[in-house]
């Protein structure tokens, strides 16, 4: 049975392929008479001929699109490769821009370099014949003091240094040795190497003279109430005698005047007038990096031409309208008025009509200051004692 099946299964299968290749010689004779009558029909002739010529309409279309597109193609690669070229010769100039600000650079650096190291020799080579001239200046200023003999100064200790010769003067410190700008100002401020009077900074220091500087936190505060006008003279009493002692074992003293001014730039600076140029060198030297109350002294030579110049007129009187902000001397009472010269009166014709029955104006004292301040201190607190 299985055979047989198998026999008819392959039987129908070679039926249908027959019957296939049948049907397909039939559709084959179909479509070539089909054809020939197509061939023969002028209509079918003509959409041949319509076929022939759209194909060969669309060929030249495709090769002559085809052609553009190539001669765009090398159109676009001739300008691609000419910008490659602009951008090459761009970074080439670039490069060798780069390479010309570097040797430039390396030739400013090396410039600078040199520059700065010969300003730094220059420096040295400055800072050394300052320190030899400084020696020098020593030397000449400690023979002229050991020798008497030698009765004028040296010409190097007559020199005197200027922060801005090509300008004019300021006023302030050309009358009172003192500028709120300092080194700052703009104007010339002129130095003597050596002169009879002796300005030291900041020197006599106290709460009350720096009222200025208190902070806005404490602006209310009732300080008055811990340090009267007594407490300052008690202070200052007590620092006259200790540096006038110090000061006078160097000569003569003519005038020891102290600036009770509160201004930063004026207030605590002391200046003392000796009778001689010599004992005034004296003192600068001793005194000159001394330490005081555990503060170091700045020492420097005053060359302040009047005292009537420097001292506000109407400080002697109490009647400066600015009180202890003025930007002109006032000064503390010395006790007994000790050091404390008459001040200069300019000779003029109408002083000099008038001299007769105008008293002669000396600085107070403070025996000149009334009753009236309050007495009561408060409690003592002794400065501690700084061993080295």
């Amino acid at each position: 049975m299985p055979a047989k099946r198998a026999w008819r299964k392959l039987v129908k299968k070679q039926q249908r392929k027959r019957r296939r290749q049948k049907y397909a010689r039939q559709r084959d004779k179909e479509e070539a008479l089909e054809q020939s009558i197509k061939e023969i029909d002028p209509e079918y002739q003509a959409w041949v001929q319509q076929q022939t010529e759209l194909d060969e309409f669309q060929r030249l279309a495709a090769e002559r699109l085809q052609q553009d597109e190539e001669e765009q193609w090398l159109r676009r690669e001739a300008l691609a490769q000419r910008q490659f070229q602009l951008d090459a010769a761009k970074h080439r100039q670039k490069e060798a821009e780069l390479e010309r600000l570097r040797a430039q650079q390396a030739k400013e650096l090396e410039a600078l370099q040199q520059e700065q190291r010969l300003r730094q020799e220059q420096k040295q080579r400055l800072a050394e014949e300052a320190a030899a001239e400084f020696e020098a200046m020593i030397k000449r200023m400690q023979e002229y003091m050991e020798d008497s003999g030698i009765r004028t100064p040296p010409a190097e200790l007559r020199r005197v240094v200027e922060t801005h010769p090509e300008e004019r003067l300021c006023e302030f410190f050309t009358r009172t040795n003192c500028c709120r700008y300092g080194n700052a100002c703009t104007f010339n401020h002129k130095r003597p190497m050596l002169a009879k009077i002796l300005l030291i900074r900041h020197f006599f220091t106290h709460p009350l003279l720096q009222a200025e500087d208190t902070s806005t936190e404490y602006a209310n505060a009732d300080e008055h109430l811990e340090l009267t006008d007594q407490d300052l003279r008690a202070d200052y009493d007590e620092f006259f005698k200790d540096v006038v002692g110090e000061v006078e074992k160097f000569g003569k003293i003519i005038n020891f005047r102290a600036v009770r001014n509160t201004l930063p730039h004026l207030r605590g600076h002391v200046f003392v007038e000796y009778a001689q140029e010599r004992s005034a060198l004296r003192a600068f030297i001793n005194l000159q990096g001394r330490y005081y109350a555990s503060k170091r002294l700045s020492v420097e030579f005053s060359n302040i031409n009047t005292w009537r110049g420097a001292i506000c007129g109407l400080s002697l009187t109490r009647k400066c309208p600015k009180g202890y902000t003025c930007g002109y001397l006032h000064l503390f009472r010395n006790p007994n008025n000790l050091f404390n010269g008459n001040l200069e009166t300019y000779s003029t014709p109408s002083t000099a009509r008038l001299r007769s029955n105008t008293p002669k104006s000396q600085t107070p004292s403070w025996n000149d200051i009334g009753k009236e301040s309050r007495n009561w201190r408060w409690s003592e607190s002794p400065e501690p004692e700084i061993t080295f």
